[in-house]
């Protein structure tokens, strides 16, 4: 099969949808696919002409399906108009971009991305979601009748000893986040929480891109300067690679994700995998990717982040009993071998015999 990936940028970059991108085109290479990684500009003059230009691009290398990452929709829409009916379109949802502003005074920005996002919806023939969660919300909310899901896998990691986690072995327990520092993801929520219980047991590491949303990076940033307390008990280490990230998870008590919206969180089935409990908002799909009473604490806002926590940071039975709970689900954790499996069955169903 000849399939054309769109994304913006380089597939290289360090975030959970570049990471899924890169890892299913890898695996759809090397099972005979021709894949062309179509790169865009993330920053044109006019989205329009771009989509337009890019539909020229695809018409001439003449794939039989185009596989749009979402994030790309300004100018999907008009370059799935524009294609030729002989090429299949599919778009891939991790989420879509207007779930992340509230519906509140961003009000009509909101609704020129939604009507932009449903335009490009529309105009595919096959969907693809990272989570059952999210293609829910796209049947309910964009009325499209099936959405096929091909969920992240969990093993792209070296699976380390756990050893420590610091707490086990008498010294402060090490608490871990890991994500963009960008505002969806809860970073100064987390940093206020943290704060407010004090603990003299606790450290927080921040693991993450610090530069794809400066300002808000310098709000994490003065948030921790403008605190004794934070300035001692908080490190930043930045970007961890694949064996760097590895070793962070088998040092630390549990992984912290307080992000306002998840269309999966590929950290989530990471830190599972190598046995690590996890403390998160109840936020898109993280629900259905980890189980909360088990190897997981969810919550569903400020006083419930501060009391999850405080009953970690607190119940040492509690920490081993979600360990265990890590180390019993880790064996069913969904594979990348099987996304790339759900990815080309839909890519294939979409193709059809269209020539």
């Amino acid at each position: 099969m000849r399939i054309a990936w769109i994304v913006y940028g380089a597939l290289d970059q360090i975030t959970g949808g570049y990471i899924y991108d890169r890892l299913v085109v890898e695996r759809l290479r090397a099972r005979g696919d021709a894949v062309e990684v179509v790169s865009l500009d993330p920053a044109p003059l006019s989205r329009a002409l771009a989509g337009l230009a890019l539909a020229r691009r695809l018409a001439r290398v003449d794939p039989d399906v185009v596989v749009g990452d979402e994030l790309c929709f300004p100018e999907l829409g008009p370059a799935f108009a524009a294609l030729p009916r002989r090429i299949a379109r599919v778009l891939l949802v991790h989420h879509l971009s207007a779930w992340e502003l509230p519906p509140g005074g961003a009000t009509l920005t909101r609704a020129a991305l939604a009507l932009q996002e449903t335009a490009a919806l529309r105009l595919c023939d096959a969907h693809l979601a990272t989570s059952a969660t999210t293609a829910a919300r796209l049947r309910r909310e964009h009325g499209v009748e099936r959405v096929d899901v091909a969920p992240p896998g969990a093993d792209r990691l070296p699976l380390r000893p756990r050893a420590g986690g610091a707490g086990r072995r008498g010294g402060a327990l090490r608490l871990t986040f890991v994500g963009s520092f960008i505002p969806r993801k809860g970073l100064l929520e987390l940093l206020a929480a943290f704060e407010r219980i004090g603990s003299p047991r606790a450290t927080l590491a921040l693991v993450g891109d610090a530069a794809r949303d400066p300002a808000y990076a310098g709000r994490v940033r003065a948030a921790i300067a403008g605190s004794a307390f934070l300035r001692a008990r908080v490190v930043v280490p930045g970007v961890l690679g694949d064996d760097a990230l590895a070793d962070e998870l088998a040092a630390t008590d549990a992984l912290v994700l307080p992000s306002l919206l998840e269309g999966y969180g590929m950290v989530l089935t990471e830190a599972v995998r190598a046995g690590v409990p996890v403390l998160a908002a109840r936020a898109g799909a993280i629900a259905e990717v980890v189980e909360d009473g088990a190897e997981a604490l969810l919550w569903d806002d400020g006083e419930g982040l501060v009391r999850s926590l405080s009953r970690f940071l607190e119940d040492g039975a509690l920490r081993a009993s979600m360990s265990r709970a890590a180390v019993a689900r880790s064996a069913a954790l969904p594979t990348w071998d099987g996304a790339a499996t759900a990815v080309r069955a839909a890519l294939s169903r979409a193709a059809g015999p269209r020539r």
